[in-house]
């Protein structure tokens, strides 16, 4: 959760303000790691107001502990340190500058700033609430947060689930995302898709990934793929890596496209149920993903325009 709701707060659209978005600061890198003269670290988020050049690099905590070697590990990176780890392109010539941000459950910020304290060094921390995120010991922040949470942020919902999964995430769980971005893409009638590319249809942000947070999402969706393929093997078939090519690749042996509207839909039901795990419960899937079988089934109903009609659910929240 305080790694979404920092992210709403950078993306414009959801039903709550996007006040980090609206002061100029964007999202730029995800699980960073980068070598300080403190010891490594891997930065949850990196946050870039290019106007100034101005960076954010945010640790995010759903517990209420903070660890002094990984502290001290921020406050010794500096801001090329990040510049050249997340890739960020400066468009001015304006010395970059850096400040580390702690992002916490609200329950737990007042052990967070404790523990940030105790370290000896002097990070704000931005606290998620239910209903409010708030800006603590913002005599330590830069003016440019300062400003942007000057009245804090009430909310008008809970934070978007912007990221459902991560490279942490078990695959059984993510395999609840990969058979809906295949079902879509058997929809498309293409033929096959590598690895990489499913990987970064599944999870959205993948491009924003460090290099070994990438390896661990594309070998997480591997193993969810031969699942599938071991579930459906009349359906799809996948190829592994081979001296000529690097990656795998999932091929469609068959689309419900070929079929009638009844057919069709019969058989992306039958794709859907064989992709739920048996005896468990099914992991929720992002409601802004479009759901082919709901309106496929709505299309058997006698509404076939659904297809066509735009998708009211934008901005849905789980």
């Amino acid at each position: 959760m305080p790694l979404n709701a920092l992210l709403g707060l950078v993306t414009r659209g959801d039903v709550n303000r996007p006040v980090m978005a609206e002061a100029g600061f964007r999202l730029v890198g995800l699980e960073i790691p980068v070598i300080s003269p403190s010891g490594r670290v891997v930065i949850d988020a990196v946050l870039f107001h290019e106007d100034t050049n101005h960076l954010v690099q945010c640790e995010s905590k759903a517990g209420a502990n903070v660890e002094d070697r990984q502290a001290c590990a921020y406050a010794a990176v500096t801001a090329k340190d990040v510049v050249q780890a997340a890739y960020v392109d400066l468009k001015t010539r304006a010395e970059p500058t850096l400040e580390t941000l702690y992002v916490c459950l609200a329950e737990h910020v007042g052990r967070i700033k404790q523990g940030v304290r105790a370290t000896g060094l002097a990070f704000p921390v931005l606290a998620i609430g239910q209903s409010r995120i708030e800006l603590h010991d913002n005599e330590n922040a830069s003016q440019l947060l300062r400003d942007a949470f000057a009245s804090g942020v009430e909310l008008s919902a809970p934070p978007a689930r912007i990221i459902p999964f991560d490279h942490d995430t078990l695959a059984d769980v993510i395999k609840g995302y990969v058979l809906p971005t295949l079902v879509g893409m058997m929809a498309s009638r293409v033929g096959h898709v590598s690895l990489t590319s499913l990987t970064e249809q599944t999870a959205k942000h993948y491009p924003l990934y460090g290099h070994g947070a990438q390896q661990k999402l594309r070998s997480k969706v591997e193993v969810a793929v031969r699942d599938i393929v071991m579930d459906q093997p009349e359906n799809f078939a996948y190829e592994g890596r081979t001296g000529r090519r690097q990656e795998g690749l999932v091929r469609f042996l068959r689309t419900p496209e070929d079929f009638d509207l009844r057919g069709r839909t019969q058989a992306y039901q039958a794709i859907g149920r064989q992709g739920r795990p048996s005896g468990r419960r099914r992991p929720q899937v992002d409601p802004n993903q479009l759901d082919l079988l709901e309106e496929l089934d709505a299309a058997d109903t006698g509404e076939e325009d659904s297809l066509d009609a735009p998708d009211d659910r934008e901005g849905g929240r789980t």
